[in-house]
């Protein structure tokens, strides 16, 4: 069945420009993901490596580094989970701009979140 108004080439070049748009996004949430997965295994490897005997700080890397692995996991999915909902919504006839979440903020806000425990649990630690 033929669209019921002749394209605008116009409204086509703004699809093609923000399908390229969402694939720069997802290409730089690959790569974000990939920093905070490889943060996640240096950190416990280092820490391991400079502090063999402190089981305390050992325990906390470990559960850090987790942190940090699972969250670039995280963030992987929900960019690509998000990356085709965007390209199904420019495949349809009324794209229009539809406020959403951002990701981006969500992922600075845990490691932010994270940043902190980590700084009040060591610090608390040391005064010990």
């Amino acid at each position: 069945m033929p669209p019921p108004y002749p394209p605008n080439p116009q409204d086509e070049l703004a699809r093609e420009r923000n399908h390229l748009a969402a694939d720069r996004t997802l290409l730089s949430f690959i790569r974000s993901s990939l920093v905070l997965i490889s943060v996640g295994v240096s950190l416990d490897q280092v820490v391991s490596a400079l502090a063999p005997d402190g089981p305390y700080l050992d325990a906390w890397a470990y559960a850090l580094s987790l942190v940090f692995i699972g969250l670039g996991v995280i963030t992987l999915g929900l960019a690509v989970f998000d990356h085709q909902g965007e390209i199904r919504r420019l495949r349809s006839p009324a794209y229009g701009y539809v406020p959403r979440w951002s990701l981006g903020a969500a992922v600075g806000l845990t490691i932010f979140i994270a940043g902190v425990v980590a700084f009040c649990w060591l610090g608390v630690n040391l005064l010990q």
